[in-house]
């Protein structure tokens, strides 16, 4: 008897043992459960876990790419840019190599006379006298009317260089355009003297509730027969006539046209010393 209540005693004990474990093993036809807070393909485990930042910290930011600063200069459409602590502006411009006639501009943008032209750019009159302005030059306060007017013009005086590649040598090269020039009455370039900053003039159409910038309505921005409208004007004595500048053809290393494309140039403006 006693032998037989032990024999119970167990067989009732495995009974209880198994009925506390109601875990079931996924069969072919069961799926696995997923716990709720689980993402998908999230199969990182604890021990790998990137640990969260402390809360009520402030998160640094993470720095940007590339070791990314502050743009030195301005830019402007038409390839112009400014730097104001290096007092510089550059224009990307084309020379027009060819010309054969005498020049009544040193620089016109579209629709401007390229025909008596030594460049030619896409800038804006006015976004070059804006850059001007940034690398701290000041346009002229007295205004002239037309073109070849007797007074002096007025305003900053502008040194204007031309960057370019040596045609005989190929290396990039700097001179002041005066080199690329001629005066008919000095018999050999002009003066080194530069360019005024005179700053065209704007006109306020009531009509339009808008100012018109003079040198954008003609096209012409800088003039070597003196032009009111243009941003720089041209103070030599010979600026009151036209048809007295050409071209230099024997300046050294200048560049030519290629297969029907113009020379690209980059014109500098600084101030003059």
């Amino acid at each position: 008897m006693p032998a037989r209540l032990a024999l119970i005693a167990l067989v009732l004990g495995l009974l209880s043992a198994c009925g506390g474990n109601n875990a079931t093993a996924p069969g072919p036809n069961t799926a696995a459960v997923t716990p709720a807070n689980a993402s998908p393909g999230n199969t990182e485990s604890p021990a790998n876990k990137q640990p969260e930042p402390p809360r009520n910290q402030p998160v640094e930011p993470e720095p940007a790419p590339g070791n990314q600063r502050e743009a030195a200069y301005v830019s402007f459409e038409g390839g112009l840019r400014a730097w104001p602590a290096e007092k510089r502006v550059e224009m990307d411009a084309v020379m027009l190599s060819e010309q054969t006639r005498p020049l009544e501009f040193l620089l016109v943008a579209p629709g401007g006379a390229t025909h008596e032209s030594l460049f030619a750019a896409t800038a804006k009159g006015e976004h070059l006298k804006r850059a001007l302005e940034i690398v701290g030059l000041a346009e002229g306060k007295e205004k002239h009317m037309g073109r070849g007017y007797l007074e002096k013009p007025t305003g900053d005086r502008v040194k204007i260089s031309v960057r370019f590649k040596h045609a005989e040598t190929g290396e990039t090269t700097v001179v002041r355009v005066e080199e690329w020039l001629m005066d008919f009455r000095l018999e050999g370039k002009p003066e080194m003297v530069g360019w005024v900053f005179t700053g065209s003039q704007e006109q306020f159409r009531p009509e339009l509730n808008r100012s018109l910038f003079e040198a954008d309505l003609k096209g012409n921005l800088i003039a070597m027969w003196r032009d009111s409208s243009c941003v720089l004007d041209n103070d030599r004595e010979s600026g009151t006539h036209s048809d007295v500048y050409s071209p230099n053809p024997n300046a050294p290393g200048i560049p030519r046209a290629e297969r029907g494309q113009p020379a690209q140039v980059t014109l500098i403006f600084e101030p003059h010393e």
